[in-house]
């Protein structure tokens, strides 16, 4: 029986010009695979606005703003309804090479034990430096919760080698593709999250299911980056990310790589009274604040997307924090919870340097 095509869905959440851009770069591989995009109950009606330039692809829209979670649950529904097999969730700021599904098919056929797979990024601009690769999850070893594993930009001899890959434990959200297996075991996008730290939370579900996580050693997607936070303003990032990285550690404190919970507590600790320090000299009071909005709804147990309710005693909480930095500043050493932009634009390191690559065994 042959499989059917891989579906790519788009969220759209008022980023009508990065849509167009990216549905213009899938023009080229249309033919092989389909496209859906999601309208995240955006301002303006998506399918109104594209459908007439872009007729070969699907367009939903959603009664509400669900976030990258939400939106991303509606194509994969729609895409696993439809048959498919293989479904590659696609940032709507990004554009892609010709041969984007090609590689990806490919790598997916190649590393069947792999559920989830994604390729190294590269920023849209300079696109020649690699924005993102490999991710490991909370290892005591190095600082910071999320640590880069670099992967060599690097194939075997030969003609159209099947893709080799990186063995990770977080596919980057900007690109992943995930096999309907993956979902049927262990369920779709935790919409609890709403935005930030969502996708880290499906791949670590889908490593405890015994799916093995990968990033493919080619760049086939170019990724302008946090298209969402640029419109709608930092403060929303900071608040996502100060709340959600606590219902990330505490749902995955059990991995036995991981740092022990009462040092992921001390960690993160650490890490938002930092990002609280960092916003608060940069002049950002408002994005300070939010840091500490997110850690009172993450004790509070208030998920998914924003709400400015009342949060007794925060004020409390607000002026005793701000009375430590006025006192005591940002001292020592700065601790992490991102890996920084990789930007490397000379050659690949040496597969020594990074990490060993998975090449497809011989038939």
């Amino acid at each position: 029986m042959t499989r059917p095509p891989p579906v790519i869905v788009l969220v759209d959440y008022n980023g009508l010009d990065d849509t167009r851009k990216c549905l213009a770069s899938l023009a080229a591989v249309a033919g092989a695979a389909r496209v859906v995009v999601v309208d995240n109950a955006s301002r303006v009606d998506v399918a109104a606005a594209l459908a007439g330039t872009f007729p070969w692809a699907t367009f939903l829209r959603s009664d509400r703003n669900g976030g990258w979670a939400g939106g991303n649950n509606v194509g994969l529904k729609h895409a696993l309804d439809g048959g498919a097999e293989l479904v590659i969730l696609l940032n709507n700021d990004t554009v892609v090479g010709p041969d984007f599904v090609a590689r990806m098919v490919a790598a997916a056929d190649a590393h069947p034990d792999f559920g989830i797979l994604g390729p190294v990024i590269r920023f849209l601009a300079p696109p020649h430096e690699v924005q993102t690769d490999g991710v490991l999850f909370n290892g005591p070893a190095r600082p910071g919760f999320f640590q880069r594993l670099a992967v060599p930009l690097a194939a075997p001899p030969g003609d159209n080698p099947p893709p080799a890959v990186a063995e990770v434990d977080i596919v980057n959200g900007c690109c992943l593709m995930v096999r309907r297996a993956v979902v049927e075991r262990i369920g779709a996008i935790d919409e609890a999250f709403f935005l930030v730290h969502e996708e880290s939370d499906f791949c670590l579900r889908a490593q405890a299911a015994g799916f093995k996580n990968g990033v493919i050693a080619e760049s086939l997607v170019w990724h302008k980056g946090s298209g969402s936070f640029q419109r709608e303003g930092k403060r929303l990032q900071r608040y996502f990310d100060a709340r959600n990285l606590v219902r990330l550690l505490r749902r995955h404190r059990a991995r036995p790589t991981a740092r022990g919970p009462w040092a992921s507590r001390r960690h993160y600790l650490t890490y938002a009274y930092h990002r609280y320090a960092i916003e608060r000299e940069g002049g950002f009071r408002d994005s300070a604040n939010a840091v500490l909005e997110g850690l009172y709804d993450a004790v509070m147990g208030r998920w998914g997307p924003y709400s400015p309710r009342r949060r007794p005693g925060l004020g409390l909480v607000r002026a005793a924090v701000g009375a430590l930095w006025r006192v005591a500043g940002d001292r020592g050493p700065a601790p992490v919870a991102f890996v920084e932009p990789v930007r490397a634009t000379g050659p690949a390191p040496p597969v020594s340097d990074s990490v060993r690559l998975r090449h497809a065994r011989p038939g």
